[in-house]
């Protein structure tokens, strides 16, 4: 016969299992991850199908999983060409008087005002749950914000007394950084360095990895001196290169504007111009989408002629540490995940290029996924409640026992 102890042991145990499955339950799809042969930070060659899944530009919804549903630390980098490893630049602090009980406050200076969309701070270890707001200025006066409530990750288990976490934001330029941590009237988290990493190698341009997406469906139409061109894509890709094939006329020179209309609205990417005498009709522009109005100003000449575009994708990895003995899968497509902030010091163990490359199976439909049913969502929550509370009421019934049972026994 099972001891009541076992049985309460059980149910605490089915109860924990139900969080990692629940949490996938959410994401709509699903890729597996290559057989991992020896522990050790890989490079998981990301394909444009199970991209186009992702609900988000910045990609935030996509997660790496083990066998037990356990989320795993990763970064997304394209084109990791670089030969040498990253060196980290130092921005210093500048002091200033800032009294504060309850904020942690840092400020880092940009002296050559470069152009970053990350900032990593050296933390002592730390293990809380705190959120940072960072903001920007050129004067130390007028402050501006870039990016609010990013939470701070946790130190990890290695043997050093500090860990690193990188804050991303949208690209900035500005000469400082203010970085504002709220404590909840607790004790405070110390800042110890703050800084980039830079790759100190020139980048050969040829060596750029695009894959080319499917086939582009396009349609015209010539009003009041301009040509639309609709570029129509199955599904919702990651698109970084457009090339034009422009067969007519032979000679040309005209203001080229394309926006985004696959989204809400409408938003501009590109406004430049387009001449015969370049070399090549290539575009480089940033978006996610599943249509694309392509204009050109014909003025009074004859309409430009575009007869195919083909679109394509910068090559996308997701870096992580995987380990020999598990099993790995990706997720994507929830509509209401949001960014993680992960320990990624194992990035710059080496350069990116060395980290070993391994591929995905084709995107599928996640098995744990559960379809929302708008009409039965409340019910849907009453079943959780009632679920819950009847869970509760059990393990107080058999506490109670196993108690009325020791006591018996005493006497």
């Amino acid at each position: 016969m099972i001891s009541q102890k076992s049985k309460v042991a059980f149910i605490l145990l089915w109860i924990c299992g139900i969080v990692p499955a629940w949490s996938q339950g959410t994401y709509p799809y699903r890729a597996d991850i290559a057989k991992i042969d020896s522990s050790g930070v890989y490079k998981v060659k990301l394909k444009p199908g199970f991209l186009s899944k992702s609900i988000s530009k910045g990609l935030y919804d996509i997660r790496i999983a083990d066998e037990n549903g356990k989320f795993v630390a990763y970064t997304i980098v394209s084109n990791p060409s670089d030969r040498a490893k990253p060196v980290f630049v130092d921005f210093p602090e500048v002091k200033q008087s800032v009294n504060s009980d309850t904020v942690t406050y840092y400020i880092a200076e940009n002296k050559d005002k470069i152009k970053v969309n990350q900032l990593w701070l050296k933390l002592k270890n730390t293990a809380v749950n705190r959120l940072a707001d960072i903001s920007g200025s050129d004067d130390l006066q007028h402050w501006f914000a870039i990016k609010e409530n990013i939470q701070l990750q946790d130190a990890g288990s290695g043997n050093d007394a500090d860990y690193e976490q990188m804050l991303s934001f949208p690209m900035s330029d500005y000469r400082y950084f203010k970085i504002r941590i709220s404590n909840k009237n607790k004790d405070f988290v110390k800042i110890t360095r703050s800084g980039v990493y830079q790759e100190h190698v020139i980048r050969d341009l040829g060596t750029v990895q695009y894959v080319q997406l499917p086939p582009i469906k396009l349609t015209s139409n010539t009003t009041n001196k301009r040509t639309s061109y609709y570029a129509d894509i199955d599904g919702n890709y990651v698109i970084d290169n457009l090339k034009l094939d422009v067969s007519a006329p032979k000679y040309y020179n005209r203001r080229i504007c394309i926006y985004d209309i696959g989204n809400k609205g409408e938003e501009m990417l590109y406004d430049d111009s387009l001449s015969s005498s370049s070399f090549q009709q290539d575009i480089y522009i940033s978006a996610k989408t599943a249509k694309l109005r392509i204009d050109i100003m014909n003025g009074d000449d004859n309409p430009l002629v575009i007869s195919s575009v083909s679109a394509f994708q910068l090559r996308n990895f997701a870096v992580c540490y995987l380990e020999k003995g598990h099993t790995y899968y990706l997720l994507a497509g929830d509509t209401a995940a949001n960014e993680m902030s992960y320990d990624l010091s194992f990035v710059h163990s080496k350069p990116l290029s060395q980290f070993p490359s391994i591929g995905h199976s084709d995107v599928y439909k996640n098995p744990a996924y559960s379809t929302p049913k708008a009409a039965s969502k409340n019910s849907f929550s009453l079943l959780v409640w009632v679920v819950i509370g009847a869970v509760l009421i059990l393990l107080s019934l058999l506490t109670w026992k196993m108690v009325k049972e020791i006591n018996s026994r005493q006497v």
